[in-house]
């Protein structure tokens, strides 16, 4: 139970890593004050003291450090094997996701002002799911 506890907040402290800048990449974010912001609200729904809330940043710390090695390792290998074409490729390929994921922070961010909400399927109205789950229009 203790390991699925752990296991489980240090997801949800990477996806908010991960997400919150990719997202909204074309608006003003501060990462530390929205992690920050993010941590104090799980602590405050666990009732967490503060010997737990310590131990966790630093779980959270550890974790978050260890991901970024990881990457930059990762990152290391691919460029090893890769051409100056493919790499000049690969560069491509991540500013177009980039750009697709800042574009669907604003197409949430547009939804969210006008007060729409999601469906049980995930779709917001007006959209359905297909079987993979990508947005199709009803109409």
């Amino acid at each position: 139970m203790k390991h699925a506890l752990i296991a489980g907040l240090s997801l949800f402290a990477l996806s908010t890593v991960t997400f919150s800048g990719a997202a909204l990449a074309d608006r003003p974010v501060d990462r530390q004050a929205m992690m920050e912001q993010r941590f104090s609200h799980m602590a405050e729904r666990l009732e967490l003291t503060d010997n737990q809330r310590e131990a966790l940043r630093d779980i959270f710390t550890e974790q978050r450090q260890a991901m970024q090695q990881v990457r930059a390792e990762t990152d290391s290998k691919v460029s090893s094997v890769l051409t100056a074409e493919q790499k000049d490729t690969m560069t491509a390929m991540r500013e177009e996701r980039r750009e697709r994921w800042a574009e669907r922070g604003e197409r949430r961010g547009d939804r969210e002002a006008r007060g729409e909400r999601r469906g049980r399927d995930g779709a917001y109205r007006g959209e359905k799911r297909g079987k993979r789950g990508e947005r199709r229009s009803n109409g």
